[in-house]
């Protein structure tokens, strides 16, 4: 019988931050010390630290004297990230490797037991896209633990989350995993649906059908889930007409919204073809946070 992970029962109390020590991973870093300040959780900051040619930088530098040889790079590094994070009144530990970055992040997860992966974007453009990285993205494809990206200044807790939901298991089990995590907060369930053959058949009557039918869906979603009635009695709907996440990106740059929870299916061959559809396009297209809560693996 397997265990459920800790995540899977209340808030984390193990949390790793991914870090490229730029000023891009800082609101990361400042959203990992909040979450781990509120949840009493501890902390391990990770770092990855590129791969040299040996060879060459020992052809390079034998001849040069002792203060102009290299340092070592990873002892380097680890010190600079324990001077940085000096001040935090939370509990860090830090981990520093030379590898693949996404290969280091996961195995340092793995072995520390990490409740939650938090980490940056790669680039953050003004008033453009946010482009997530190829690290970001293979942790998507293959961390079995939530991932959190932040892309928003944090000057507060997360008091406002939209959790996107297509009425599936998966939508329902990240539902879940955001009520455990914050259950203070205020949760709105959105939805979008879109009419097929709409040019055909986009009449006033389909859409109220729709609209009904979608109302239902979510009501036995609710009713499913393993949330607090009164959260429920009080969690704001939001069935809307378009696609997905347009209707989503809208919503969150008018309104205030700290956070958008997606779920998406865990492991499996399909999970690629998932990820890269309406829980990727969500992910792409809101403009704050944003918590990934992959669907454990059956068995």
């Amino acid at each position: 019988m397997m265990t459920e992970p800790g995540w899977m029962q209340g808030p984390p109390r193990r949390i790793l931050l991914a870090t490229d020590m730029s000023c891009r991973c800082d609101r990361a870093l400042d959203r990992a010390v909040q979450l781990a300040g509120e949840w009493d959780a501890k902390l391990l900051v990770v770092h990855a630290v590129a791969p040299v040619d040996t060879d060459q930088d020992s052809r390079r530098f034998w001849d040069m004297p002792s203060w102009r040889q290299p340092p070592d790079r990873v002892k380097a590094v680890r010190e600079r990230l324990y001077m940085d994070l000096l001040d935090h009144p939370v509990n860090i530990d830090v981990h520093v490797d030379v590898g693949d970055p996404a290969e280091i992040i996961l195995a340092a997860a793995k072995s520390a037991g990490s409740d939650l992966i938090i980490t940056g974007v790669a680039r953050d453009e003004p008033f453009g896209r946010r482009i997530l990285g190829d690290t970001v993205d293979r942790l998507m494809n293959k961390t079995p633990a939530p991932l959190l990206i932040v892309r928003s200044r944090p000057r507060h807790a997360y008091r406002n989350i939209v959790v996107a939901t297509d009425f599936s298991p998966s939508s329902r089990h990240a539902l879940e995993a955001a009520v455990r995590f914050f259950p203070k907060a205020a949760f709105t369930l959105f939805t979008g649906y879109e009419i097929p053959f709409a040019g055909i058949l986009d009449r006033v009557d389909i859409r109220r059908e729709l609209r009904h039918m979608e109302d239902d869906a979510c009501g036995k979603f609710l009713k499913e889930a393993n949330v607090d009635p009164a959260l429920v009695s009080r969690m704001g709907k939001l069935i809307e007409y378009g696609a997905p996440e347009m209707v989503l990106r809208n919503y969150a740059q008018e309104k205030p919204v700290d956070l958008t929870v997606v779920g998406s299916h865990g492991g499996g061959a399909i999970y690629h073809i998932v990820i890269g559809s309406t829980a990727r396009r969500i992910i792409d297209a809101v403009p704050g946070d944003v918590l990934l809560v992959r669907e454990p693996k059956a068995g």
